[in-house]
């Protein structure tokens, strides 16, 4: 779908600050193990986050369930909407738990 091609893009831009911040989002630690994405276990899964009436995918946060590196993701209108959520869920999000 285009947001994960957004993603992939907007993950491929960050810094290693950001890298850390959004792996920490993802999955609790703020490193890859050894070997990285690759090696992970269990491997990063994103699905989308489904949107309730009357809201709209723009409307919501990206969410995780960290003990399995699982991103869910709205289906935003525009890659500047992916960014910017994105980038508010994951500092906004750290060291904080919820259910989603």
């Amino acid at each position: 779908s285009l947001p994960v091609v957004w993603l992939v893009k907007y993950m491929a831009s960050m810094g290693r600050l950001e890298r850390r911040l959004f792996m920490r989002f993802i999955t609790g630690s703020p490193t890859l193990p050894a070997g990285g994405l690759r090696r992970m276990k269990p491997r990063l899964t994103v699905v989308r986050k489904e949107a309730e009436s009357p809201l709209t995918p723009d409307d919501y946060l990206p969410s995780v369930m960290t003990c399995a590196n699982y991103l869910k993701l709205p289906e935003y209108s525009s890659e500047e909407n992916l960014r910017k959520q994105l980038k508010f869920a994951i500092q906004e999000g750290q060291l904080s738990f919820l259910l989603s």
